[in-house]
Protein backbone atom coordinates (compact mmCIF):
# COMPACT_ATOMS: atom_id res chain seq x y z
CA UNK A 1 0.00 0.00 0.00
CA UNK A 2 1.40 3.41 -0.82
CA UNK A 3 2.08 6.10 1.92
CA UNK A 4 -0.38 8.98 1.11
CA UNK A 5 0.48 12.61 0.36
CA UNK A 6 1.28 15.28 2.59
CA UNK A 7 -0.60 18.56 0.37
CA UNK A 8 1.12 21.82 0.42
CA UNK A 9 -1.28 24.38 -0.30
CA UNK A 10 0.89 25.85 -1.39
CA UNK A 11 4.33 27.53 -1.28
CA UNK A 12 3.58 28.79 -4.59
CA UNK A 13 0.28 31.32 -3.92
CA UNK A 14 -2.24 31.56 -0.87
CA UNK A 15 -4.85 29.08 -1.47
CA UNK A 16 -6.78 29.80 2.02
CA UNK A 17 -6.82 33.87 0.90
CA UNK A 18 -7.96 33.63 -2.73
CA UNK A 19 -8.82 30.15 -3.53
CA UNK A 20 -10.70 28.41 -1.03
CA UNK A 21 -14.00 27.60 -3.27
CA UNK A 22 -12.16 25.75 -5.70
CA UNK A 23 -9.77 23.95 -2.98
CA UNK A 24 -13.23 22.98 -1.29
CA UNK A 25 -14.50 21.69 -4.37
CA UNK A 26 -11.49 19.68 -5.50
CA UNK A 27 -11.85 17.92 -1.95
CA UNK A 28 -15.86 17.03 -3.31
CA UNK A 29 -14.27 15.95 -6.48
CA UNK A 30 -11.53 14.18 -4.88
CA UNK A 31 -9.00 14.99 -6.97
CA UNK A 32 -7.11 18.01 -8.57
CA UNK A 33 -4.74 18.46 -11.09
CA UNK A 34 -1.43 20.53 -11.14
CA UNK A 35 0.60 21.54 -14.16
CA UNK A 36 4.55 21.56 -14.15
CA UNK A 37 5.73 24.89 -13.37
CA UNK A 38 8.38 24.01 -15.34
CA UNK A 39 6.85 22.19 -17.73
CA UNK A 40 3.66 23.16 -19.08
CA UNK A 41 2.97 20.23 -20.58
CA UNK A 42 3.00 17.51 -17.95
CA UNK A 43 0.12 17.62 -15.34
CA UNK A 44 -0.31 15.54 -12.58
CA UNK A 45 -3.07 14.20 -10.97
CA UNK A 46 -2.83 13.92 -7.11
CA UNK A 47 -6.07 12.33 -5.31
CA UNK A 48 -7.68 14.74 -2.74
CA UNK A 49 -9.48 11.86 -0.56
CA UNK A 50 -9.22 11.50 2.71
CA UNK A 51 -7.62 8.06 2.62
CA UNK A 52 -5.05 9.66 -0.25
CA UNK A 53 -4.38 12.55 2.36
CA UNK A 54 -1.68 11.88 4.75
CA UNK A 55 -2.50 15.93 5.95
CA UNK A 56 -2.65 19.14 4.33
CA UNK A 57 -0.38 21.96 4.89
CA UNK A 58 -1.47 25.35 4.56
CA UNK A 59 0.07 28.49 3.72
CA UNK A 60 -1.74 32.00 4.14
CA UNK A 61 -1.55 35.31 5.16
CA UNK A 62 -5.34 35.49 5.79
CA UNK A 63 -7.25 32.15 6.35
CA UNK A 64 -10.98 33.82 7.30
CA UNK A 65 -12.32 32.73 3.88
CA UNK A 66 -11.43 28.87 4.81
CA UNK A 67 -12.05 28.92 8.55
CA UNK A 68 -15.84 27.98 8.45
CA UNK A 69 -15.29 24.90 6.82
CA UNK A 70 -12.44 23.37 8.90
CA UNK A 71 -15.30 21.73 10.62
CA UNK A 72 -15.88 19.91 7.81
CA UNK A 73 -12.77 18.74 6.45
CA UNK A 74 -12.13 17.83 10.17
CA UNK A 75 -14.83 15.23 9.91
CA UNK A 76 -14.13 14.08 6.75
CA UNK A 77 -11.00 13.03 7.96
CA UNK A 78 -8.43 15.12 6.94
CA UNK A 79 -5.59 16.69 8.94
CA UNK A 80 -4.21 20.32 8.42
CA UNK A 81 -2.25 22.89 10.17
CA UNK A 82 -1.19 26.71 9.31
CA UNK A 83 1.80 28.28 8.53
CA UNK A 84 0.92 31.98 8.85
CA UNK A 85 2.97 34.66 7.88
CA UNK A 86 2.50 37.86 9.46
CA UNK A 87 5.33 40.70 9.27
CA UNK A 88 3.85 43.82 9.98
CA UNK A 89 6.18 45.39 7.32
CA UNK A 90 5.33 49.09 6.08
CA UNK A 91 2.92 49.25 2.89
CA UNK A 92 5.47 49.80 0.47
CA UNK A 93 6.34 46.30 0.74
CA UNK A 94 3.00 44.89 1.49
CA UNK A 95 0.43 46.66 -0.75
CA UNK A 96 -2.68 44.93 -0.04
CA UNK A 97 -1.88 42.40 3.49
CA UNK A 98 -4.69 41.98 6.10
CA UNK A 99 -4.15 45.10 8.23
CA UNK A 100 -1.89 43.51 11.36
CA UNK A 101 -4.77 43.74 13.67
CA UNK A 102 -6.77 41.77 11.44
CA UNK A 103 -4.17 38.77 11.33
CA UNK A 104 -3.53 39.02 14.88
CA UNK A 105 -7.73 38.83 15.63
CA UNK A 106 -7.47 36.05 12.75
CA UNK A 107 -4.77 34.15 14.26
CA UNK A 108 -6.44 33.81 17.59
CA UNK A 109 -9.61 32.80 16.23
CA UNK A 110 -7.70 30.23 14.03
CA UNK A 111 -6.18 28.78 16.98
CA UNK A 112 -9.20 28.82 19.19
CA UNK A 113 -10.35 26.59 16.57
CA UNK A 114 -7.57 24.11 15.84
CA UNK A 115 -4.83 24.72 18.65
CA UNK A 116 -2.26 27.15 18.46
CA UNK A 117 0.41 24.03 18.02
CA UNK A 118 -1.33 23.74 14.87
CA UNK A 119 -1.01 27.70 13.79
CA UNK A 120 3.02 28.02 12.87
CA UNK A 121 3.50 31.72 12.78
CA UNK A 122 5.90 32.86 9.45
CA UNK A 123 8.36 35.95 10.10
CA UNK A 124 9.66 36.12 7.06
CA UNK A 125 11.88 37.12 4.85
CA UNK A 126 13.83 38.84 7.25
CA UNK A 127 14.98 41.98 5.12
CA UNK A 128 17.23 44.12 6.69
CA UNK A 129 17.91 47.85 5.12
CA UNK A 130 17.45 51.39 5.29
CA UNK A 131 13.37 50.92 5.43
CA UNK A 132 13.70 48.06 7.75
CA UNK A 133 17.00 48.08 9.55
CA UNK A 134 17.56 45.74 13.14
CA UNK A 135 15.94 47.77 15.09
CA UNK A 136 13.24 48.44 13.23
CA UNK A 137 12.72 44.43 13.29
CA UNK A 138 13.51 44.16 16.90
CA UNK A 139 10.66 46.60 17.80
CA UNK A 140 8.36 45.50 15.37
CA UNK A 141 8.94 41.36 16.44
CA UNK A 142 8.35 41.89 20.32
CA UNK A 143 5.03 43.70 19.35
CA UNK A 144 4.28 40.53 17.47
CA UNK A 145 5.19 38.24 19.74
CA UNK A 146 3.70 39.68 22.45
CA UNK A 147 0.00 39.99 20.40
CA UNK A 148 0.33 36.52 19.22
CA UNK A 149 0.95 35.05 22.45
CA UNK A 150 -1.46 31.95 23.12
CA UNK A 151 -2.24 32.03 19.34
CA UNK A 152 0.74 29.62 17.72
CA UNK A 153 3.57 27.86 19.77
CA UNK A 154 6.29 28.37 16.78
CA UNK A 155 7.65 31.31 14.46
CA UNK A 156 9.85 29.87 11.88
CA UNK A 157 11.94 32.99 10.03
CA UNK A 158 14.77 33.41 7.27
CA UNK A 159 16.58 36.22 5.91
CA UNK A 160 15.51 37.43 2.58
CA UNK A 161 17.13 35.80 -0.26
CA UNK A 162 18.61 38.28 -3.03
CA UNK A 163 16.72 36.34 -5.90
CA UNK A 164 16.93 38.18 -9.12
CA UNK A 165 13.43 38.16 -9.32
CA UNK A 166 13.34 39.82 -5.60
CA UNK A 167 15.87 42.23 -6.63
CA UNK A 168 14.06 43.03 -9.72
CA UNK A 169 10.63 43.48 -8.30
CA UNK A 170 12.02 45.69 -5.19
CA UNK A 171 13.42 47.99 -7.80
CA UNK A 172 10.86 48.38 -10.20
CA UNK A 173 8.06 49.10 -7.12
CA UNK A 174 11.06 50.87 -4.71
CA UNK A 175 13.69 52.55 -7.50
CA UNK A 176 16.17 53.61 -3.85
CA UNK A 177 15.45 50.60 -2.18
CA UNK A 178 18.98 48.31 -0.97
CA UNK A 179 19.01 45.06 0.15
CA UNK A 180 21.62 45.07 2.96
CA UNK A 181 23.01 41.89 3.55
CA UNK A 182 24.09 41.58 7.19
CA UNK A 183 26.79 39.58 8.76
CA UNK A 184 26.93 36.33 10.42
CA UNK A 185 27.67 37.92 13.82
CA UNK A 186 24.95 40.76 13.00
CA UNK A 187 22.39 38.20 12.33
CA UNK A 188 22.91 36.10 15.32
CA UNK A 189 22.92 39.16 17.85
CA UNK A 190 19.49 40.08 16.65
CA UNK A 191 18.13 36.27 16.56
CA UNK A 192 19.51 35.74 20.21
CA UNK A 193 17.24 39.55 21.03
CA UNK A 194 13.77 37.98 19.57
CA UNK A 195 14.30 34.46 20.43
CA UNK A 196 15.09 35.62 24.12
CA UNK A 197 11.09 38.09 23.58
CA UNK A 198 9.58 34.87 22.00
CA UNK A 199 10.12 32.77 25.12
CA UNK A 200 8.56 34.99 27.36
CA UNK A 201 5.36 34.48 25.02
CA UNK A 202 5.43 30.81 24.86
CA UNK A 203 6.78 30.86 21.48
CA UNK A 204 9.89 28.67 20.11
CA UNK A 205 11.74 29.98 16.89
CA UNK A 206 13.01 28.14 14.11
CA UNK A 207 15.09 28.67 11.58
CA UNK A 208 14.66 28.29 7.76
CA UNK A 209 17.32 27.35 5.70
CA UNK A 210 19.96 29.06 8.44
CA UNK A 211 21.53 26.37 9.67
CA UNK A 212 24.34 29.13 10.93
CA UNK A 213 21.65 30.24 12.98
CA UNK A 214 21.05 26.96 14.84
CA UNK A 215 24.15 27.65 17.27
CA UNK A 216 21.67 30.42 19.08
CA UNK A 217 20.48 29.24 22.37
CA UNK A 218 16.68 28.21 21.80
CA UNK A 219 16.71 28.31 17.73
CA UNK A 220 15.65 25.09 16.13
CA UNK A 221 15.91 24.26 12.58
CA UNK A 222 12.47 24.73 10.63
CA UNK A 223 10.69 22.16 8.90
CA UNK A 224 7.54 23.77 7.10
CA UNK A 225 6.58 20.99 5.47
CA UNK A 226 7.31 18.56 8.95
CA UNK A 227 6.03 14.88 8.73
CA UNK A 228 7.47 14.56 12.16
CA UNK A 229 5.60 17.25 14.03
CA UNK A 230 2.20 15.79 12.34
CA UNK A 231 2.83 12.05 13.04
CA UNK A 232 3.14 13.72 16.53
CA UNK A 233 0.20 15.50 16.54
CA UNK A 234 -1.77 12.84 14.41
CA UNK A 235 -0.63 9.68 15.98
CA UNK A 236 -2.71 7.75 13.50
CA UNK A 237 -0.87 8.79 10.33
CA UNK A 238 1.25 6.27 8.91
CA UNK A 239 3.81 5.42 6.51
CA UNK A 240 7.84 7.38 5.92
CA UNK A 241 7.92 11.01 4.92
CA UNK A 242 11.62 11.29 3.52
CA UNK A 243 13.06 14.37 3.54
CA UNK A 244 12.79 16.45 0.10
CA UNK A 245 14.50 19.94 0.09
CA UNK A 246 13.26 22.74 -1.48
CA UNK A 247 16.68 24.29 -1.44
CA UNK A 248 19.96 24.86 0.30
CA UNK A 249 19.72 23.87 4.01
CA UNK A 250 15.97 22.73 4.17
CA UNK A 251 14.81 20.46 6.13
CA UNK A 252 11.22 20.23 4.44
CA UNK A 253 9.50 16.51 3.94
CA UNK A 254 8.11 14.90 0.91
CA UNK A 255 4.87 16.73 -0.54
CA UNK A 256 2.97 17.09 -3.07
CA UNK A 257 1.83 20.89 -3.85
CA UNK A 258 -0.98 21.96 -5.61
CA UNK A 259 -0.89 25.75 -5.84
CA UNK A 260 0.52 27.64 -9.45
CA UNK A 261 3.20 30.33 -9.71
CA UNK A 262 1.90 34.33 -10.61
CA UNK A 263 -1.52 33.71 -8.65
CA UNK A 264 -1.53 35.68 -5.76
CA UNK A 265 -2.48 39.36 -5.22
CA UNK A 266 -1.41 40.33 -1.98
CA UNK A 267 1.49 42.63 -3.87
CA UNK A 268 4.35 41.76 -1.19
CA UNK A 269 7.33 43.10 -3.85
CA UNK A 270 9.92 40.55 -2.15
CA UNK A 271 8.33 37.61 -3.20
CA UNK A 272 9.87 34.79 -4.84
CA UNK A 273 6.50 33.31 -6.23
CA UNK A 274 5.60 36.31 -8.66
CA UNK A 275 7.05 37.76 -11.48
CA UNK A 276 5.17 41.01 -12.31
CA UNK A 277 1.84 41.06 -10.39
CA UNK A 278 0.56 43.87 -12.73
CA UNK A 279 1.50 41.72 -16.26
CA UNK A 280 1.46 38.22 -14.68
CA UNK A 281 -0.95 37.64 -11.78
CA UNK A 282 -3.30 39.68 -11.84
CA UNK A 283 -4.38 38.33 -15.01
CA UNK A 284 -4.10 35.06 -14.24
CA UNK A 285 -6.03 35.23 -10.89
CA UNK A 286 -8.92 36.81 -13.18
CA UNK A 287 -8.83 33.60 -15.38
CA UNK A 288 -9.51 31.28 -12.45
CA UNK A 289 -11.78 28.80 -12.24
CA UNK A 290 -13.28 27.67 -9.06
CA UNK A 291 -14.59 24.86 -11.00
CA UNK A 292 -11.72 23.77 -12.60
CA UNK A 293 -9.30 20.76 -11.67
CA UNK A 294 -6.77 23.03 -12.15
CA UNK A 295 -5.86 26.24 -10.25
CA UNK A 296 -4.71 28.49 -13.26
CA UNK A 297 -5.43 27.36 -16.31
Amino acid sequence: METANIISASRRTDIPAFYSQWFLNRIRAGFVEVINPFNAKQISRISMKPEDVAAIVFWTRHAGPLMSELDGLRSAGYHFYFNYTLNNYPRELEERVPATEVAIKTMHTLAGLISPNRVHWRYDPVIISAMTPFEWHLKNFLYLAAKLENATRRCYFSFVDNYKKTKRNLHRHQPDFKLQEPKLSAQRQFIREIAASARKHGITLFACCEDDLLQVDGVEKARCIDSEFLQEVFPEIKGSFPKKPTRNQCGCSVSRDIGAYDSCIFRCIYCYANTNFAVRSAKRHAAHDPLAPCLIP
